[in-house]
């Protein structure tokens, strides 16, 4: 399964969980079990409660990630032969009544046999936030002379069941005569020659979700910007649409990051709505 597919269904396991975080968790294998763990044993469960799903094609650090990131999961079953199938069940191994043994072609694990960390430097799920204050927003204009109050407009707000960070052009000037500065205040590290992962989930309010081409999102570093990606080729997910792209931080460009977005006038009544956003070390 691809990189982008396992992420789509990964975020798709946790809606209705009440978290404030959607990084997914990249788990590596530790070197020894830890003591009580099972780890990697084929064998029968007694008592299999709390099953929460299946999914195929995984390799086994992705069935890994998607235990860890959910939170209620602590025993997953996997098997390479039947094509990376991977089960989650809720509490660890010992609660499910396992005996080791020849039976099934399935391998159970702990999840605490992996050691599993999101590695975010962003994780923000809008849904609990309550409000814009770490961030910040500039309007900038081709006429400098023009003195017509502010036609951007953002804030946290309930839509449709769920908070977002909707973001609202209000302006009637020509397509890109105008635009906004979005900025996330809070700075991080980033190193130079490593390479992060940048993913959110956005809809729009015109047919289609269409206007996403009107953004476009940036790091910085040292006031210089040093990452540019405007989002293609999004996963659509109901009216939603998941972007993601992965970059690789110059050598000479890692220090103090900064995350901001530029949105450009369309000429439209235009709203973005963004359900959560991430930015992880990889």
């Amino acid at each position: 399964m691809s990189s982008t597919k396992a992420l789509v269904l990964l975020a798709l396991s946790t809606l209705g969980q009440v978290v404030s975080a959607v990084a997914p968790h990249i788990c590596t294998a530790l070197d020894s079990a830890p003591e009580g763990a099972v780890c990697g044993k084929t064998g029968s469960m007694s008592n299999p409660f709390g099953r929460l799903f299946a999914v195929e094609r995984l390799s086994l650090e992705q069935c890994a990630s998607y235990c860890s990131s959910r939170g209620d999961c602590g025993t997953f079953l996997y098997s390479a032969a039947s094509e990376g199938r991977c089960t989650l069940y809720e509490s660890p191994v010992a609660d499910h009544g396992f005996t080791e043994g020849e039976t099934g072609e399935d391998s159970t694990f702990d999840v605490s046999c992996f050691s599993c960390s999101s590695n975010a430097l962003i994780d923000l799920n809008f849904n609990t936030m309550q409000s814009v204050d770490e961030w910040s927003m500039e309007e900038k204009r081709k006429n400098t002379d023009d003195t017509t109050p502010q036609n951007f407009a953002l804030m946290n707000q309930r839509i449709n069941g769920a908070n977002v960070l909707r973001v609202i052009d209000a302006s009637d000037l020509d397509l890109d005569s105008e635009r906004a500065i979005i900025t996330y205040n809070p700075t991080f590290d980033l190193v130079g020659g490593a390479t992060y992962r940048l993913s959110f989930q956005i809809s729009s309010n015109l047919v289609n979700g269409a206007g996403f081409d009107l953004l476009t999102f940036f790091l910085a570093t040292n006031d210089e910007l040093i990452v540019e990606y405007t989002p293609t080729d999004g996963v659509k997910v109901g009216d939603w649409t998941i972007f993601t792209t992965d970059v690789t931080i110059h050598p000479a460009d890692g220090g103090q990051g900064t995350f901001l977005f530029e949105a450009k006038a369309s000429g439209l009544p235009l709203d973005w709505y963004f359900q959560w956003l991430y930015l992880q070390a990889l």
